[in-house]
């Protein structure tokens, strides 16, 4: 897991972004914020990626990983071990404590271990493999000349908040949180176009694009019912 410490001077947890959407119950304009997530809140947001990311995300869906108990147990301890490094922001509506969405951020850096060899499920493997593959295609080190970089294990939205821009807003809070910190670049696999097409909204590029029927022939173990894998960044100034 990342090596990269948040400076003490960062205040946390603190509040990034903050945008108006529907309340899903009236459909009338409610405040929401994108902050920290907050250290009592890790338990719940780990099991909100546990309901809700292992059954949709593409690739853990066509892995099977909500069926698999050791890959479920190995994907929560990286989540807790994620949240350690106090990058994770979660998505609130105002007067409301529900967790509307999350991204599970965290800082890479050249000297953190890449690979899946210590996971016991075959579909984290898997899962992970595949993530990396799409990773060291951009060589993202070299080509932006960083030695860290701001990239996420999940974006999650609750499904009651489907459809009402949150992800894109949720995105959207990684350039104030990038400014603040001194990063210059952020870096995700996008797997849907749910997620894709946010991501460009927000500023994102395609820095490598794969089919996942490609994927598929080179010997990664996914069938998934979308077309593309896209590792997108972000240039932060």
């Amino acid at each position: 897991m990342g090596t990269w410490k948040r400076p003490d001077h960062i205040s946390f947890p603190q509040t990034w972004h903050t945008f108006k959407a529907k309340d899903p119950t009236s459909s009338r304009l409610a405040n929401y914020r994108v902050q920290d997530l907050p250290p009592e809140r890790v338990d719940d947001a780990i099991q909100h990626m546990c309901t809700h990311f292992l059954r949709d995300e593409p690739i853990c869906r066509s892995l099977g990983l909500t069926d698999d108990p050791v890959g479920v147990r190995e994907m929560a301890t990286v989540w807790r071990k994620v949240a350690q490094q106090q990058c994770v922001v979660a998505c609130f509506r105002e007067e409301s404590d529900e967790i509307v969405g999350l991204n599970m951020l965290t800082v890479v850096t050249r000297d953190d271990p890449a690979d899946s060899s210590k996971f016991e499920s075959a579909a984290v493997r898997d899962f992970v493999n595949s993530t990396l593959y799409m990773t060291k295609q951009a060589d993202l080190f070299e080509t932006h000349q960083v030695d860290c970089f701001l990239s996420a294990w999940g974006l999650s939205v609750h499904p009651a908040y489907r459809g009402l821009g949150i992800a894109t807003e949720i995105l959207r809070a990684r350039i104030p949180f990038c400014r603040a910190l001194g990063l210059t670049l952020s870096a995700t696999v996008f797997s849907h176009p749910g997620s894709q097409v946010p991501a460009a909204k927000v500023g994102f590029e395609d820095a490598v694009v794969e089919r996942f029927v490609d994927l598929a022939a080179k010997g990664y173990r996914l069938s998934v019912p979308v077309e593309f894998n896209k590792l997108m960044t972000l240039k932060v100034k």
